[in-house]
Formats: C-alpha cells, sequence, structure tokens
C-alpha cells in the first residue's frame, strides 16, 4: 500500500486503495472530520440526498464528502460485489469525488467506506448508517482520521476465494490467522496516515464467528483496543469473508 494522498477539494488526504473506496482518511491543517450517525439505516441514494443536504446547509462542498458506512442485506458473490460497486460510484463521480480509469491510469477514489452485513436486523437493501466530511477549523484535531473496513483477504486480482486468508476456517487457529492478518493490515493503513494505536479512539470488529476467546491475546494485551470494542454481529460484504475491522480517530459525531 502506497502512503497518503492529497486530496485538496476536500480538505482531507487518504491512502489509495481499490476503485471502490480509499483504505482510509484523514482531515489536513485547517480542517475537522464531522461524522452524521443516522438512528436507524436509510436506503443509499435517500441517505446521498441528505448527505448533499446537510453538506449544503453547511456551506460545504460535496468534494468534501470523505467517508461512509453502509449496511447490506446480505453478502455478495464476487459478481455481485463489482456490480454494486459500479453503481455506488456513480454518484461520487457527479459529486466530483471519483475519477474512473482513463488509458493507464489508475481510478481514483478518495472516499473511505465500511460495507457490513448485519446478522440480525439488517436492512432490506443497502443502505447507509453514517457519513463523513469535513469542515474548517481554527486547530486541527491530532488524530482525525477514519480508517475503511478491512477484511480477512490480500488485495489483488484475483477471485475472492483466492485470497481469503484460511479460507473456510472458522477454527479458533483460523480466526486467529484472520484476525493477526487484518490487524496487521490496520497497522500498515495507520502508519500511511502518520498515526499510531494510541491515536485511535474507536475499533470496530464485524463477525458473527466466536472471536471473544482471541480477544485478550491478539487485541487487548497488543495495546490496539485502549478505548475498548465494538463487536458488531455481522459479516463483511462478500462470501467467505468472516472478519472485518475498521477505525477512527477523536472526531465528532451528530445523530439524526
Amino acid at each position: 500500500m502506497s502512503g497518503a494522498s492529497m486530496f485538496s477539494a476536500g480538505g482531507y488526504r487518504y491512502i489509495p486503495s481499490v476503485f471502490q473506496y480509499s483504505a482510509g482518511v484523514a482531515a489536513q491543517p485547517g480542517f475537522k472530520l464531522e461524522q452524521v450517525r443516522f438512528k436507524t439505516p436509510i436506503p443509499l441514494e435517500q441517505a446521498f440526498d441528505i448527505a448533499k443536504s446537510h453538506l449544503a446547509m453547511l456551506g460545504r462542498p460535496l468534494t468534501a464528502f470523505a467517508h461512509c458506512e453502509l449496511r447490506s442485506p446480505s453478502q455478495f458473490d464476487d459478481h455481485g460485489f463489482i456490480q454494486f460497486n459500479k453503481k455506488y460510484v456513480e454518484t461520487l463521480e457527479k459529486w466530483g469525488l471519483y475519477k474512473p480509469q482513463i488509458g493507464n491510469e489508475s481510478p481514483v477514489n478518495p472516499v473511505a467506506r465500511t460495507n457490513v452485513c448485519p446478522e440480525y436486523f439488517g436492512p432490506k437493501e443497502v443502505s447507509m448508517l453514517a457519513f463523513t466530511y469535513t469542515i474548517p477549523c481554527d486547530v486541527s484535531s491530532a488524530a482525525n482520521f477514519v480508517l475503511s473496513g478491512g477484511g480477512d483477504a490480500r488485495s489483488g486480482p484475483e477471485p475472492y476465494s483466492d485470497r481469503i486468508i484460511a479460507l473456510g476456517d472458522q477454527s479458533h487457529s483460523g480466526l486467529s490467522l484472520k484476525i493477526e492478518f487484518v490487524i496487521q493490515e490496520m497497522q500498515r493503513r495507520l502508519e500511511s496516515l502518520g498515526f499510531k494505536w494510541d491515536d485511535v479512539a474507536c475499533t470496530q470488529a464485524y463477525s458473527v464467528h466466536n472471536i471473544g476467546g482471541l480477544v485478550e491475546s491478539l487485541l487487548a494485551s497488543q495495546g490496539h483496543i485502549s478505548h475498548g470494542l465494538n463487536w458488531h454481529f455481522a459479516r463483511p460484504p462478500v462470501q467467505g469473508l468472516d472478519f472485518e475491522m475498521d477505525l477512527r480517530g477523536a472526531i465528532n459525531q451528530i445523530y439524526i
């Protein structure tokens, strides 16, 4: 993973990743991140409209949109995930956030994202639970960032089944390998944005498997969850994935 790139139009920097999302964002000097969370997930198109109106109310450009948390009804297969992502980035392209691949140039998408599937009480269609954006401030926060959800699969063009860590193994040892892989990925992302684990204010884990016996050895004793762990009983977005995690620093949250 490369280092952070600047997205001046939004007032934040980001970690380049895949076409559908960046691996994380952090506010640039003179800006801070703020997050709106809905009481319940709102269908994606409607949520985008709310985000657009909210940014207009604040006098912020659409390019200030930096991150969102999605909830899906169930896991996608590889093809379904690609098709959803192609549809998803259409709005980001209209907002001046996403640039598709042109010639040999890679696509550009600075917006971070988590997308998971609640095992219970999930939405009937892909919906948004939260969105994050930048606003100007006099004093920038030293730990103003959000990392995208990272699952138990290596990056690459191959099918997920060829990239998933310990595919199909939900045993204690299999889950341990998966969690260790994701922790290492979170470490790389933190370093790419110039942060460390001490800067993390919120750690969220997503799995329907029993990760409880691994929290102490892999997370608590290593200093990765000094502010606790939010464990969501949810699956990562693609079939075969068993564990996902995201992190954020100290950012303001508004519930609407």
